[in-house]
């Protein structure tokens, strides 16, 4: 932390599908407020793999089909004028293949045809969540709190920011030090909005490695690799995205993973998804991601080629 100037971090790591050590080191702002376990940040795109599994126990439930285009469920007034709008399904979404960008610049655009190769996109999340919260009639906050937060007792997490989050959370650093004024979400983002600890975050990957509440069908096929993030060149393919999650197969087994990136909060997790060893860190800096192989392998020594594919010095 020293030697990257990272003020704060909340790292769990798992052993055999269960919590094995919880850390909390460091300040929460410039006060010199401790951090503890129950501080809460910013988890950026951690968001996503509970959304994929929110997705998957509604799928169960009959609401939708992951194959059936969204256009059938719902009209996303933001893409209709579009001419692949109707191609689009939650399958599509979840693997990163519906062919729209990250986040949008202007008018809301595909970028490739739908199913022609992985592009990584919140904007995608964001749209199957309207899907979700229009078909069930409640906001995506609802939808987590009634099948995550409070089945898996994950009580210091929301999509959106809470009053009892004001004792305690973390404001968060650029590379110079300078400190950031905590964003107050009110609405909440499937990509992007998630307010959590890493203690809490064990607790979902602890369900989601066990297979807790979801049909060991639908949890197969989360981890089974959809598309290669990047052409080979030749060389082994060895990255893909499955349903909800990124994917590394390496020698030392499949390992799942995501990384989180709000420019001032950073963090990552990854899990060894045949003998349930897992890290899942979040920190206050810019320089977050900077360390991510030796803060991993305190835990996990076994290889993560994808470290190399997101490129973070």
């Amino acid at each position: 932390m020293s030697a990257n100037k990272i003020p704060g971090i909340s790292y769990t790591w798992l052993e055999s599908g269960k919590k094995k050590e919880s850390y909390a080191l460091g300040i929460a702002n410039n006060n010199n407020q401790p951090i503890d376990q129950e501080t809460v940040f910013s988890a950026a795109s951690l968001s996503k793999p509970i959304f994929a599994y929110i997705v998957f126990q509604l799928v169960e439930e009959g609401l939708f089909d992951l194959d059936t285009p969204l256009s059938t469920y719902f009209e996303y007034q933001d893409l209709i004028e579009e001419s692949n709008y109707k191609l689009v399904t939650a399958r599509m979404i979840l693997s990163h293949t519906s062919g729209l960008p990250n986040w949008r610049k202007g008018e809301l655009k595909f970028q490739y045809n739908p199913g022609e190769r992985f592009r990584y996109s919140g904007e995608g999340f964001v749209w199957l969540q309207k899907v979700t919260e229009h078909l069930k009639e409640k906001s995506l906050e609802e939808l987590a709190q009634e099948y995550v937060f409070h089945p898996l007792g994950m009580k210091r997490s929301s999509f959106v920011y809470l009053e009892e989050f004001d004792d305690n959370h973390s404001l968060s650093f650029k590379k110079n030090g300078k400190q950031i004024a905590k964003s107050k979400i009110k609405n909440p983002n499937a990509a992007a909005s998630l307010q959590t600890t890493s203690y809490d975050y064990a607790l979902f990957l602890e369900a989601l490695l066990s297979g807790k509440r979801m049909n060991p069908y639908f949890q197969q096929l989360m981890f089974t690799p959809q598309v290669p993030v990047d052409p080979t060149d030749g060389k082994e393919q060895q990255i893909f995205w499955g349903l909800g999650v990124g994917i590394q197969v390496t020698s030392e087994g499949k390992q799942i993973f995501q990384w989180g990136d709000n420019y001032t909060f950073r963090g990552y997790f990854t899990a060894n998804v045949e003998m349930g060893n897992a890290v899942i860190y979040f920190t206050n800096s810019e320089n977050g991601l900077s360390p991510v192989r030796e803060l991993v392998k305190l835990a996990i020594p076994d290889p993560q080629p994808v470290y190399d594919w997101l490129g973070y010095k």
